[in-house]
């Protein structure tokens, strides 16, 4: 099931299943700038990472001396969501604890997904409210996949990203999507990354504690949108292959684990404590230009 809503320049689609954005479309040109989960590259297009980012050591964790199974990106984009909430240019869906989920993960939690339009821009809104008495620990994050190139004719290796700001940032490298400890650097006091065939040849890039807050996706001087993500301390970029005709932008709370790390999940880097009775909330934002 998908539900549509749209103001007067756009027009978006998110889907029942994992809360997914599938599709978002500027009016005035029916350009449409998410992916269409071509499966001959990925299969996916928005989904929601939670209660995890990224991998897991042997996709386990501990809490205490339980041992729990969990598989990349955790279980939200896997689930139903049920929408609670519709007006004309706005959607909130929300995930609730179960069975299910506790066999997996053992924090009781709920999780709302709100999707809204303000004028050229749609607003992503994440919040988790711990229902119980304990604290619990969770790390949340986006994943929007955006087509790239945008016309026919066109190569993705034409586009840039365009950071805020000069960024001295390097990446931190994965092996079969555990961090290994290797940094290379991939921007010297610069804020454009060309989206080359190779740049993904190791992986996705995973950035931190980035001094921009915006990224625009650019051919040329042309810029196609811009991407908010103040306030998340971790972004990741990523296509799946030299060829695939799509570029992720991936606002976390969270990333993967460490090769060392000792799997106990509330040690594990970037997870958020949450006490009982408390709510989480971060918002990013895609403006189309």
């Amino acid at each position: 099931m998908v539900k549509i809503v749209e103001n007067d320049y756009l027009k978006i689609a998110v889907k029942h299943h994992g809360a997914e954005l599938s599709s978002l479309i500027k009016k005035s040109t029916g350009t449409e700038y998410i992916w269409q989960a071509d499966p001959t590259y990925w299969g996916r297009q928005a989904p929601i990472l939670f209660p995890i980012v990224g991998r897991l050591q042997n996709d386990e964790f501990l809490v205490g001396t339980d041992k729990y199974t969990m598989k990349q990106h955790g279980l939200a984009r896997n689930m139903n969501f049920e929408l609670i909430k519709r007006n004309k240019t706005g959607l909130t869906f929300e995930l609730v604890n179960s069975e299910t989920t506790l066999k997996n993960y053992p924090y009781p939690f709920r999780l709302r997904l709100q999707y809204d339009l303000f004028e050229d821009a749609l607003m992503v809104a994440y919040e988790v409210f711990n229902p119980s008495e304990a604290a619990m620990y969770f790390s949340i994050g986006g994943h929007p996949a955006f087509r790239c190139p945008l016309n026919q004719g066109e190569k993705r290796s034409d586009y840039q990203l365009v950071f805020q700001y000069p960024e001295i940032a390097a990446t931190q490298r994965l092996d079969n999507g555990i961090r290994n400890g290797k940094k290379d650097l991939i921007l010297d006091n610069e804020n454009t990354l060309p989206l080359t065939d190779t740049l993904f040849d190791e992986d996705a890039l995973v950035f931190e504690k980035l001094a921009s807050e915006t990224v625009s996706l650019q051919k040329g001087d042309t810029p196609i949108f811009t991407f908010n993500f103040k306030g998340f301390p971790y972004l990741g970029i990523w296509s799946k292959n030299r060829q695939s005709p799509f570029v992720c932008i991936e606002p976390w709370f969270g990333v993967a684990d460490h090769q060392s790390h000792n799997q106990q999940f509330a040690q594990k880097e970037g997870v958020i404590k949450l006490g009982g009775g408390e709510s989480f909330e971060s918002i990013y934002s895609v403006e189309i230009h």
